[in-house]
């Protein structure tokens, strides 16, 4: 992990940061928690702290998020964290699963598991510059948001367009123009990755609003 990242990690008067071995945790320092949390999954080798940044929006504005610490730094060993997260919080009603790369490829296995628990089901899946491993787009119930960079050498717009129909109808796809793969965290260049026309201060931005309006919308479905 590197700045901005690293400062992100920090608590202060909105945000209250707490980190274990198996999880970074970042929520609103008030205790007003909303009802849906956001699980999220680090790309292959990514630090768990390399996403504070990106995703601390989410806590600015309501959300709890729980970035997992994969084992050996890879997703396909965490499968059974997300069941461990909503034995955790047993009052949040639903949760967005997110991930970036790899780390998104599981979330899409988990959120496909999860989408009908009767308790805290996956009522979103985000996409951070990756897609399903496989066919989706009748079993997943939930929300889709995938998130791309159009300069993405690793999960490149031709594989992002390949994974249209692997998702459910309706699901939204969101761009973000010069952005590459590594621009969705903070833990410097990946090789094999695309050249950037945009900064990354700039990107990040834009990961991260179009983030927080995933997860409102996500709130917005549940009822009562």
């Amino acid at each position: 992990a590197q700045e901005p990242a690293l400062a992100a990690m920090q608590s202060d008067g909105q945000v209250l940061v707490t980190e274990s071995a198996s999880r970074v945790v970042m929520e609103p320092a008030d205790g007003s928690v909303a009802d849906v949390g956001v699980f999220y999954q680090p790309g292959a080798k990514v630090e768990a702290r390399a996403y504070a940044a990106v995703l601390r929006p989410l806590a600015e504005s309501g959300y709890r998020v729980v970035i997992i610490k994969q084992p050996l730094g890879i997703a396909f060993l965490s499968l059974g964290a997300f069941s461990d997260v909503q034995s955790s919080y047993p009052q949040t009603r639903a949760w967005v699963l997110g991930g970036h790369s790899l780390g998104g490829t599981v979330a899409a296995i988990q959120a496909d598991d999860h989408d009908e628990d009767a308790t805290g089901p996956a009522r979103g899946l985000l996409l951070h510059a990756s897609y399903p491993a496989g066919d989706i787009s009748q079993s997943l119930s939930a929300e889709v948001l995938s998130v791309s960079g159009t300069n993405d050498g690793l999960a490149t717009p031709a594989d992002i367009e390949a994974s249209v129909p692997n998702l459910p109808e309706g699901s939204a796809f969101d761009a973000i123009e010069g952005a590459i793969h590594s621009y969705f965290g903070d833990y410097g260049p990946q090789p094999g990755d695309g050249q950037p026309t945009i900064s990354h201060d700039e990107a990040r931005t834009l990961i991260s609003n179009a983030t927080v309006e995933f997860a409102a919308e996500v709130s917005a479905t549940l009822t009562g």
